[in-house]
This record gives structure tokens, C-alpha cells and sequence, in this order.
């Protein structure tokens, strides 16, 4: 599609101010990228938890009215001079790509026909993938590879190569058979670690699918929780990745009750709202911090994620890392909301919603 045949305006879904329930118009401005950035015909359209922080608590929003929408994937219909892939080479129009983009800024929100993305943090599709498939591998992967290799310190070498460096240390990933966990246990495997995920039971079969070595009910009492993961991890266990955002308390109580090994512990968190446990318990708590994606003051997150893409990209292609479920909720912009509603009542479970807004 050539530039020229833009049109000026488009479809979005628009939130008038915090806390209202959106409303689809056909009169916003089709964004212009600027010289590191690319405009994308979005195809597939994600739905995540973030998207509701943001509408309901205001979180990262610049200005109301306000297109929300974090994830797509979708076709570059323009790009700037210098919209540089993490893969190389200059982004053109025609290329698919999917991304996590900049949160609470506009022309950036999926929830349209064209959404903005910097070229730096884009994710190019990897053939191997479906583009819904596409849609839904962005935030999940680069929070988890954010957590892993970027807040746990953990080395990246290796990873491609089932080469990777953990010794077959113990590591607990709370959630992992949502969207960020599954990410994160198959890295973790990748990385040489030894993986104890807490999950519900039906996503017991699945998580080991991953690679997981061993599941524990989410649902049981704190209590059993500590005791299950002293004896699966023969009281060995040094680092922690809550990928659910609520497990501050339990994490707190999994360290005490098993001795430190190493002498340093580490605990991050897609939780970086709550005050973190107190560092007089011997362990160090960091948050995974995505929602500064892409901006321009965020030049040393947005570096680490341009070196991890490429990485994220051959693993996804080489089937290293899987994608995971998903369910198609909505057709057009106007399918939004109802895929919207289906995320938040809970019933496809850790499928990821989401919601057709265009043909290729």
C-alpha cells in the first residue's frame, strides 16, 4: 500500500476520560511516524490487562480522550527515514510486524485501524508464526525476557544453543501459564534453570508441556504452598518470578521458611505498584517495568529490548519458544468491546483475547 493512499482519519475505539466505557469513532486522525518509527495497518488486535489499568485508573495516560490498546500485529504501511529493525535493515511498507507500544500516548493505541510503533522495540514477524499468533507473543516476551535477563541478572549466553548457564538451579515462577509465565518458563528452561511453577491444575499438563519440572496448585493454602516448594526444591532455591503481580506475601514466606544457598536472592515482579517485601527478609525485590516502552527517555530499556528481539525472534521461529493459546473474541473495531468483556469475565481462561480488525 503506498503512503499516498492513506486516508486521514480512521476508526478507534476512544475512552472520553477515566473510568468511561469506550465508544467507537470514525473521526481520529491517522497518526504521521516520525523518522524512528513506523505506521502499522493493525491485522490482529491484543487485549491485556494493562489496557484496563490504563482506562480505569488513568495509569500512563498523557491526555483524555484516549485510544487504548497495548499489542497487535500488523502490516508497515509508512516508514520514517531511519525506522531501523532490531532485526537490521530499515523497516518498509509491507513488512509485518507485532509490538508492545508506547503506553497512554497518542496515535500509539491498537484499538484502531493504524497505530504508531518505534521501529526500535517493533517485534518482525517470525515466518514460522500465524498473525494471531503474532498479536499475542510482544508483551508477554518481552516482559518475561525483561524479568529474566534484565532484573534477575540471569545470562542470556547460551539460550539458542540449549547451552544456557543456570546449572540446574531451582527458580519459582508464580503464574506461569499466563501470558508473561509461559514466556517465562520456557526461557528459564532454555537458560539451564530448573523451573516450579504455581498454576490451577488443569494447567498442570500444560506448563510441563513448556518445560516446566514441577507445578504446585495456586489455590492451596499459603502454608501448603511453602511446604510443597521446600521438597521440590530440596531447600535450594535463590531466585523468584511472580508473573501475576500478587504474590509479594507468598514469596516472603517461601524465602524464610527456605535458608538462603548463594548468599544473594533475588525476587522481581510484574508488580511494580505495591510496596515491595522488606529487604530485611535477605532478599532484593525489582520490579519488571514495561510501561515506559519506546519513549524517548527511555533509551536504556528500549536498548535492552533491541538486543533481546532478535533472540525472542529466532527462538519463536526455530519453535524454541511457543506461542500460546488464543481466541478470536471480535471482528473489526466494533468487536473490540466485546472482546474486552470477554478478557475480564475470566471464561477463556489463560487463552489471550483477541479480536480481527482487518484482512491482510
Amino acid at each position: 500500500m503506498g503512503s499516498t493512499t492513506l486516508p486521514t482519519t480512521q476508526k478507534a475505539l476512544v475512552v472520553p476520560s477515566q473510568g468511561v466505557p469506550g465508544e467507537v469513532r470514525d473521526d481520529i486522525p491517522v497518526p504521521e511516524p516520525s523518522s524512528t518509527q513506523v505506521l502499522v495497518k493493525v491485522l490482529y488486535a491484543a487485549i491485556n490487562p494493562v489496557d484496563v489499568f490504563t482506562t480505569q485508573l488513568g495509569l500512563l495516560v498523557e491526555a483524555w480522550p484516549f485510544v487504548p490498546g497495548s499489542e497487535a500485529s500488523g502490516v508497515v504501511v509508512k516508514a520514517g527515514s531511519d525506522a531501523v529493525s532490531p532485526l537490521g535493515g530499515k523497516f518498509k511498507e509491507g513488512d509485518i510486524v507485532s509490538g508492545c507500544v508506547r503506553l497512554g500516548v497518542a496515535g500509539h493505541g491498537t484499538f484502531a485501524e493504524y497505530f504508531l510503533l518505534d521501529a526500535e522495540v517493533a517485534v518482525p514477524k517470525p515466518k514460522a508464526l500465524t498473525l494471531p499468533q503474532a498479536a499475542t507473543v510482544a508483551v508477554g516476551a518481552l516482559t518475561a525476557f525483561l524479568g529474566i535477563f534484565g532484573e534477575l541478572g540471569i545470562s542470556i549466553e547460551g539460550i539458542e544453543e540449549g547451552k544456557g548457564q543456570g546449572g540446574g538451579k531451582w527458580i519459582i515462577v508464580f503464574g506461569g501459564a499466563g501470558a508473561t509465565g509461559k514466556f517465562a518458563v520456557q526461557a528459564l528452561k532454555l537458560a539451564g534453570y530448573k523451573v516450579v511453577t504455581t498454576c490451577s491444575t488443569k494447567s498442570f499438563e500444560l506448563v510441563k508441556s513448556l518445560g516446566a519440572d514441577a507445578t504446585v496448585d495456586y489455590k492451596l493454602a499459603p502454608d501448603e504452598i511453602v511446604e510443597q516448594v521446600k521438597q521440590i526444591t530440596e531447600r535450594e532455591l535463590d531466585l523468584a518470578f511472580d508473573a501475576v503481580s500478587v504474590n509479594n506475601d507468598l514469596v516472603a514466606k517461601i524465602f524464610t521458611a527456605i535458608p538462603s544457598s548463594s548468599g544473594q536472592r533475588l525476587y522481581t515482579t510484574t508488580n511494580d505498584w505495591d510496596p515491595a517485601p522488606d529487604a530485611a527478609l535477605g532478599f532484593i525485590t525489582k520490579g519488571i517495568t514495561l510501561g515506559p516502552i519506546g519513549r524517548p527517555e527511555s533509551a536504556e530499556l528500549n536498548k535492552k529490548l533491541t538486543s533481546w528481539i532478535p533472540v525472542i525472534n529466532r527462538l519463536l521461529g526455530s519453535g524454541k519458544l511457543k506461542p500460546g493459546d488464543y481466541s478470536v473474541e471480535g471482528t473489526g473495531v466494533e468487536g473490540i468491546q466485546q472482546a474486552w468483556d470477554a478478557q475480564k469475565s475470566g471464561k477463556l481462561g489463560n487463552k489471550k483475547v483477541i479480536v480481527k480488525i482487518a484482512d491482510e
